[in-house]
């Protein structure tokens, strides 16, 4: 349903919490794809992925349409073969994947920084706002946040990495430098602290401590049944993806001292192995559930 007022039209709650369970039924599928599916292996039955969202409450309807819009979007390739239907992530969504896993599952240390920062000075189209989304959004995984609009640092040797996203984009009007030297002056390193945004990036981990506390506990005791072990590590590692995802990965010099992101990387990481094989075992029998489309 659509409500209209005097400033054109606007969308009812139920239009927006359609919208947010369809993004979290995407994010959960990509989640679930990147986690226990990997290239090379056999496409997997629609029916087998229907099932495997009816886990997080998902309907089938609702399933088979995320099936549709991944599709869509680029994210998975459909095969058909006589009345079976199949699915697999695209090779450009697995490397995305691939690189993404590499950041979420890194196992850090705050206090190794050699000094090393990158920056990157771009220029874009006006008109290109797609291309400008996509840019700043893998900048922000690289762990680069803006000084100024088109001016973004980080304190991390991201040189190569970086070239290589904008190869992938086709952007060609870029200046990318790699230093252990850089002078902030007082207004630009008050710049940077606020768009670092520490104070709400440490509440973030503290409230993450203190959702998966418990399942941390369970975990370490074994207590976890498969089908809980794949709902709960998948929901936990989409949480953390959208935490470090916010997160500049600042070294400790630029931290405060009781700064909670160590204690939730290493709650994050040992739960999340604790689970894997009990969570794995649980998506391939959910995956061989014959494909009813």
């Amino acid at each position: 349903m659509l409500v209209v007022s005097e400033d054109g039209p606007m969308d009812t709650p139920s239009d927006r919490s359609a919208a947010v369970g369809r993004a979290r039924a995407q994010r959960l599928l990509v989640t679930l794809l990147g986690d226990y599916w990997h290239a090379g292996h056999a496409p997997l039955p629609s029916g087998g992925l229907v099932a495997v969202l009816a886990e997080f409450d998902i309907a089938p309807a609702n399933a088979r349409a995320t099936l549709s819009r991944l599709t869509q979007r680029g994210m998975l390739e459909r095969t058909k073969e006589g009345r079976r239907t199949s699915y697999r992530l695209t090779e450009s969504a697995a490397q995305i994947l691939r690189r993404g896993a590499r950041r979420i599952f890194a196992t850090t240390d705050e206090n190794a920084w050699d000094g090393s920062w990158t920056l990157i000075a771009f220029t874009l189209p006006l008109d290109d706002t797609n291309q400008r989304r996509l840019l700043r959004a893998r900048l922000r995984w690289l762990t680069f946040w803006p000084l100024y609009d088109a001016t973004w640092v980080t304190p991390h040797d991201r040189f190569d990495e970086v070239r290589e996203q904008l190869t992938e984009l086709g952007i060609n009007d870029a200046v990318v430098l790699r230093s252990t030297d850089l002078d902030l002056l007082p207004s630009g390193r008050a710049r940077l602290e606020a768009a670092w945004r520490i104070d709400d990036l440490a509440a973030g981990y503290q409230e993450f401590l203190e959702r998966y506390r418990d399942l941390a506990r369970r975990a370490g005791a074994g207590t976890v049944s498969p089908a809980r072990a794949l709902v709960q590590r998948t929901e936990m590692v989409n949480d953390w993806r959208a935490l470090v995802g916010e997160d500049p990965d600042l070294p400790a010099t630029f931290l405060p001292a009781s700064f909670p992101r160590a204690e939730a990387r290493a709650m994050f990481l040992n739960t999340s192995e604790a689970l894997a094989e009990s969570a794995q075992h649980r998506f391939e029998e959910l995956v061989q559930t014959p494909d009813r489309a």
